[in-house]
């Protein structure tokens, strides 16, 4: 009877920590989507350098988490947003500024964030 509740306690353990896992990533997502839009805002303002400004906060912001992230989630979607980052990021920073361009790549980006959370909630499609 002991070894039942041992592994029932095991687990709601890891159920446990799996929702704390996604509720947190959902969090940090949030927090890089919100600096994003930001951004976004300030292209449209034709504010480059603010944009650039707030993008750079959120790869750092990423870079800062890369520990747990390449813990917990599949490196294939971490190197893809990381690339969509820099992608962005060259958008804001070159010479050419090109407002349809970056818009589409910011888009892609949170796209990439967004379905970050999505693949990792507990739902029949991942399940199966």
């Amino acid at each position: 009877m002991r070894r039942l509740y041992l592994s029932a306690a095991l687990i709601f353990l890891l159920a446990g920590l799996s929702g704390l896992h996604v509720w947190h990533l959902n969090g940090f997502t949030s927090q890089l989507t919100g600096l994003l839009t930001q951004a976004q805002q300030q292209v449209r303002q034709e504010n480059w350098t603010g944009a650039a400004l707030l993008t750079r906060e959120a790869k750092e912001h990423w870079m800062d988490h890369e520990g747990y992230l390449h813990t917990t989630l599949h490196h294939a979607d971490i190197d893809a947003i990381l690339i969509s980052m820099d992608e962005v990021l060259a958008f804001l920073e070159g010479g050419e500024k090109q407002p349809a361009e970056y818009a589409a790549a910011n888009a892609r980006l949170l796209t990439q964030l967004e379905l970050l959370v999505e693949a990792e909630l507990p739902t029949l499609t991942n399940l199966l």
